[in-house]
């Protein structure tokens, strides 16, 4: 989908229900939310404003990235830029930070948007299929950033379900009603969409993206037998397939292939200035020094968990070399420079290369790479971990073994009991989906946030010395949002 035609006309007085910006200030040479919605090209321009809000910081152009991974165990940030650092280490010197305000902004911008579709497009004199998959995308949408909301934010958050005034100022609605409102958006969804587009249409929200993402919301509830009820008709549509070169995912070259079931659709960085179309720009912050600022760096706990045996580096999981710039023996080029000539021949740096454009000679900020949101490979391990935590360890490996056999690993060992399998399936997630926004849902997930593991994750990464469970689980919700909205509560601790 290309999005340089997205946002247009429907600048209409998109404002944030239930956020921080509180001006009442209209341009009279643009169209009202009134006046808009009148044609089936309206309803088109409306959810491509949608799907535009997918391009902001907060969303998933940049902060993602820390938010999910830095964050967690896998990463650490030595930033000069210490409300950065500090943030990785959950510790805040303002609630309105950089990270936390765009977040929560630009997740609620989306939010309004997608609700304004849901509100008016169903009046619309148009096709009638065309207006309920429009209807329907609005509506994965809005649960793909609830998802986001809730999973950073826990459920003290607003929830505006239509397009209410930018005065209206909701209560915080709670984790159930939020988690409900989720799957019963991505449910409705999974009904109204098709299985796939084709031409410039490429790249919306399909059925099978809308049940998958439904899946991974149920097992992030820990409702396994539900989780697996919707993960497997993705399984044997038939539709997904793992690509045959893992490092190929997360190119400009792999864009919208095989295994993707939904991805942000980044424009023409050249369009960038002029058509508000913007690349992924993750990677420029979090790639490796002098390409990037690496600002968010790989732990050297996570480096070797690819290593079978960690005193022989000539031996190790092949998606090593996809997700990490390291002092490999058989050398490493870093932008067109070996890693040895550009470091040093004995260092012992570690950077992060995934989503980076290596094959330049420097990371631009608007990367053309679209952020996969779900691949075929995750629908694969979260049916695996639905199966196991109802007790069916056997069943549930060959799933396991099919994404280690694209990486030429071995299948695991028959016999293995549940909390072996456990074990194995988080292994294969931590060395398959770094820096793809998925170690903090693990790590909450399987309940690891917790003051009985906090020993085990402080041997990972040092930061979480400054975890305090309960309390750094969450994010603080932003202190503009609490002084405009008196209705929300902030989450505990902050």
């Amino acid at each position: 989908m290309r999005f340089k035609r997205l946002f247009g006309a429907v600048a209409i007085g998109v404002m944030m229900a239930g956020c921080t910006n509180d001006l009442g200030v209209t341009d009279p040479n643009q169209p009202s939310s009134q006046s808009f919605w009148k044609t089936q090209e309206d309803a088109v321009a409306g959810i491509n404003a949608t799907y535009q809000s997918l391009l902001y910081l907060g969303t998933f152009l940049r902060w993602q990235g820390f938010s999910y991974d830095v964050r967690s165990d896998i990463g650490f940030s030595p930033s000069p830029w210490t409300d950065l650092a500090n943030f990785n280490k959950f510790t805040f010197a303002s609630y309105d930070f950089d990270v936390n305000r765009d977040t929560w902004n630009d997740t609620y911008l989306g939010i309004f948007r997608a609700n304004q579709v849901i509100d008016n497009v169903p009046s619309i004199s148009m096709d009638a299929t065309m207006r309920d998959r429009i209807v329907g995308e609005a509506k994965f949408l809005r649960g793909l950033y609830y998802f986001h909301l809730i999973t950073l934010y826990g459920g003290n958050i607003p929830m505006p379900l239509n397009a209410s005034s930018p005065s209206a100022r909701l209560s915080s609605a709670g984790a159930a009603a939020v988690w409900a409102q989720i799957e019963a958006d991505l449910s409705a969804a999974a009904t109204a969409l098709p299985t796939s587009y084709s031409g410039s249409d490429v790249g919306r929200a399909t059925s099978g993206a809308a049940q998958g993402l439904l899946g991974k919301v149920l097992l992030q509830e820990r409702k396994w037998s539900a989780a697996a009820a919707q993960l497997l008709p993705v399984i044997q549509s038939g539709r997904y397939s793992l690509v045959s070169s893992y490092a190929s995912n997360f190119t400009a070259a792999g864009k919208n292939n095989a295994e993707s079931l939904f991805e942000v659709q980044v424009g023409d960085p050249s369009l960038a200035s002029s058509q508000g179309v913007y690349g992924l720009n993750m990677s420029k912050m979090i790639g490796p020094c002098g390409p990037s600022y690496c600002d968010g760096r790989p732990t050297r706990w996570y480096f070797n968990q690819f290593f079978p045996d960690t005193t022989n580096r000539a031996v190790y999981d092949s998606r090593l070399d996809a997700t990490m710039f390291w002092n490999n023996p058989a050398g490493e080029d870093v932008y067109g420079t070996q890693f040895r000539q550009r470091y040093g021949v004995t260092s012992t740096e570690l950077y992060f290369k995934k989503y980076g454009e290596y094959w330049l000679t420097d990371q631009q900020w608007d990367a053309s790479i679209n952020f996969k949101v779900l691949r075929y490979a995750d629908i694969l391990l979260m049916y695996a971990e639905a199966l196991n935590e109802q007790g069916n360890p056997a069943t549930a490996k060959p799933f396991v073994d099919q994404v280690r056999a694209r990486s030429g690993l071995a299948a695991l060992a028959t016999g293995l009991t549940q909390v072996q399998m456990r074990d194995a399936i988080l292994h294969e997630r931590l060395v398959e989906f770094g820096l793809e926004s998925q170690r903090w849902l693990d790590l909450e997930r399987q309940q690891l946030l917790t003051a009985a593991y906090l020993p085990t994750l402080q041997a990972h990464d040092a930061e979480f010395q400054f975890f305090t469970p309960g309390k750094s689980d969450l994010l603080p919700i932003p202190q503009a949002e609490i002084n405009l909205n008196p209705n929300v509560t902030q989450n505990p601790g902050w």
